[in-house]
């Protein structure tokens, strides 16, 4: 049951795109946005030639969702980018940026294991809460050009959702005379330290370091995501990420 609460939702979502996507109100704000980007008005806009392939925003977000192999995946990143840097007053960008996202804010609900523990009555409840958090973090957003943008999101997303987790863990505690396990654990590294492994990663990717193995180090380093959690999130089985982090360590410590 629990689970077909959870599809319920995220069916709803998608129904409820499934208009709001293909509203002309909806494709004006693409095409202005896709008119500022080269990449993005191939898609929306198309050419004196050629027919648009994502003339409205609801075939576009399907197309990021098609997403497969490197360059596609990259491509679609990049979308995001844009998306988010040119989103504004206009709450439609935001709302297509929640549908885009939608596979990635199941991985960290699955990460999170669906609320369990919390202060939610069920996993449904709980992906209603991330949906909301994750309108809020885009709103915050909006307006800033982030090169790992999806991962920037998902990460802020979930540890707004793991500090709720952990209020609720603590408050348990307390009655019950205790500290939680993840209470316990040693303080991270300071906020600096992160700042400067980012910045030496995004050097280091001018200058020719593969995309790939910079996202994984990026993600596992700085944002503090395991590799299993990005397994779950790219759907990019375990092996090859620990393949790319390993080859990005040997870059980073040649």
């Amino acid at each position: 049951m629990a689970t077909a609460n959870r599809t319920a939702l995220i069916e709803q979502m998608a129904a409820e795109w499934e208009s709001a996507g293909r509203a002309p109100a909806g494709v004006r704000a693409l095409r202005s946005v896709a008119a500022r980007d080269d990449a993005l008005a191939r898609l929306v806009i198309g050419s004196e030639t050629e027919s648009p392939p994502c003339p409205t925003p609801y075939d576009l977000v399907a197309h990021m969702r098609r997403a497969s192999g490197r360059a596609q995946r990259e491509a679609a990143a990049h979308l995001v980018r844009v998306l988010l840097r040119e989103a504004g007053p206009d709450p439609f960008l935001c709302r297509m940026l929640v549908q885009a996202l939608v596979p990635g804010l199941v991985g960290v609900a699955t990460a999170l294991r669906w609320g369990r523990g919390g202060e939610w009555q069920d996993g449904s409840e709980f992906f209603a809460e991330l949906v909301s958090t994750t309108w809020v973090v885009l709103q915050e957003w909006s307006g800033q050009d982030r090169p790992y943008a999806v991962l920037d999101l998902l990460s802020a997303i979930r540890c707004r959702l793991r500090r709720q987790l952990f209020r609720a863990k603590d408050l348990r505690a307390r009655s019950a005379g205790g500290l939680p396990p993840e209470l316990e654990e040693q303080p991270g590294r300071a906020s600096s330290d992160l700042e400067r492994l980012a910045a030496l990663l995004l050097e280091l990717h001018r200058e020719g370091m593969r995309t790939d193995d910079v996202q994984v180090l990026y993600a596992q380093h700085v944002l503090g995501y395991s590799i299993a959690e990005l397994s779950a999130m790219t759907g990019r089985n375990r092996r090859s990420l620990y393949a790319r982090r390993d080859r990005g360590r040997e870059r980073l410590s040649a």
